[in-house]
């Protein structure tokens, strides 16, 4: 096979998976679940809290390179340090949970509305509870 042929495969592979992808993302957001609401509102909610809880950190953020505390027992007392970039794994972990809340709900919703509103009520509910988790964090270390 000459090299303008194997070009010609490549770009005409290529094309077919933009295709693909074009549709996949229609078909995405072409579904009722995207036109409920509900659904919208309580999405754009969680992602409001976890930006809020990003703002917060970054706007708290002590500077040094000593460990700051990242558990706390009242038992045992700190029980966890480590470097103050390891407080971003919340809001990472927040941001997982809501887009893997959200696809089950997405794939959920056409069988059972009421599961799907019940997994995107619970991305908001885990993002609140992240929130309260880096604020306390924030304290502790003041």
């Amino acid at each position: 096979m000459s090299e303008e042929n194997k070009i010609k495969v490549i770009l005409r592979r290529i094309l077919i998976l933009k295709k693909l992808l074009l549709s996949g993302v229609k078909l995405l957001f072409s579904k009722s679940y995207w036109k409920d609401k509900l659904i919208v509102n309580l999405t754009v909610s969680s992602l409001f809290v976890n930006f809020l809880l990003l703002t917060y950190l970054l706007y708290n953020k002590k500077e040094g390179g000593y460990p700051i505390i990242l558990h706390y027992n009242f038992i045992f007392g700190d029980d966890y340090r480590g470097d103050y970039e390891q407080i971003y794994l919340i809001v990472l972990i927040g941001l997982i949970i809501l887009i893997i809340n959200s696809a089950l709900g997405y794939f959920l919703y056409l069988r059972e509305k009421l599961a799907s509103y019940i997994l995107v009520f619970s991305a908001l509910l885990v993002q609140v509870f992240l929130f309260v988790a880096g604020y306390l964090i924030v304290a502790i270390n003041s």
